[in-house]
């Protein structure tokens, strides 16, 4: 089967960007230019063009050309590590690293709502509709939006049984201070373990809005459901475009310098 004349233009240009012949941020060559070059119409030159916008690693923008895809995620702990805490911890956690990437406006806005255990929920909390008194199958959720420039960032909510969080700090739409594993604590409620996953998908059309994400940009989603002995205590779901994230875990006696280290990495350098 021959190759499309579009595919050409696009193959030609992939790897030219694989072997660093442009850099981040740079301009590519016009359609005019690349038409010419390999003999095809301007039309054909676009659409090879858009094949790679739609794999994520150029921008078109209208009226000003092509550019290569400038991605520096940012270091988002999974874990806990030497010299940091987790991301779910915001002021500690989260927020200094994009402050330390020179991003100025950072904030977190609370939100707190009640809802019945939906399937999806029911399933990571292990509830399987036994009755637990009369608000056994309701949740209370705290949904965290975090924004940087004036723009959603990443999107975290948790999830806790009704029973667990009913009339405690964790109904109220503030900042912990303190953080969920405290509060909890406080609660006799001790977070003993903890499975994570980590996944990948791509956005719906109101998440790519929200987020302000070009085509060809998929979401990491990163799932945690915290346990005290075999009782749940919480779902917690993190949604974040992958060009401005990457996952960072560690395990065994880290250095103090991991942190550093790990935030002077990007997993889309060629």
């Amino acid at each position: 089967m021959s190759t499309s004349k579009k595919t050409v233009v696009a193959d030609h240009l992939r790897e030219a960007l694989s072997r660093g012949a442009y850099k981040p941020g740079e301009r590519l060559p016009g359609e005019e230019e690349l038409a010419e070059r390999f003999g095809v119409s301007r039309a054909t030159a676009r659409l090879g063009m858009r094949i790679l916008q739609d794999e994520g690693v150029i921008a078109i923008q209208a009226g000003r050309g092509a550019f290569v895809a400038d991605h520096r995620p940012i270091v988002h702990l999974a874990t806990p590590v030497s010299g940091g805490t987790d991301s779910e911890r915001f002021e500690d956690g989260y927020q200094p690293h994009l402050r330390e990437a020179g991003y100025d406006q950072v904030e977190q806005r609370i939100k707190v709502s009640l809802d019945t255990m939906r399937p999806r929920v029911a399933k990571r909390l292990r509830w399987g509709g036994e009755e637990e008194g009369p608000h056994g199958g309701l949740v209370v959720i705290r949904s965290c939006d975090r924004f940087v420039e004036g723009g959603l960032w990443q999107s975290q909510i948790t999830y806790f049984p009704f029973t667990i969080a009913s009339n405690t700090p964790l109904m109220a739409p503030q900042h912990l201070e303190q953080g969920v594993a405290s509060v909890l604590r406080d609660l006799g409620h001790r977070e003993e373990w903890n499975w994570d996953i980590v996944g990948a998908r791509m956005p719906s059309q109101d998440e790519a809005d929200s987020f302000n994400l070009g085509p060809g940009i998929p979401l990491l989603v990163h799932e945690r459901v915290v346990y005290d002995g075999d009782r749940p205590l919480r779902f917690t779901e993190t949604v974040m475009p992958a060009n401005r994230h990457q996952l960072l875990y560690s395990g065994g006696e880290a250095p103090e310098e991991l942190l550093l280290m790990a935030s002077d990495v990007n997993i889309f350098e060629r």
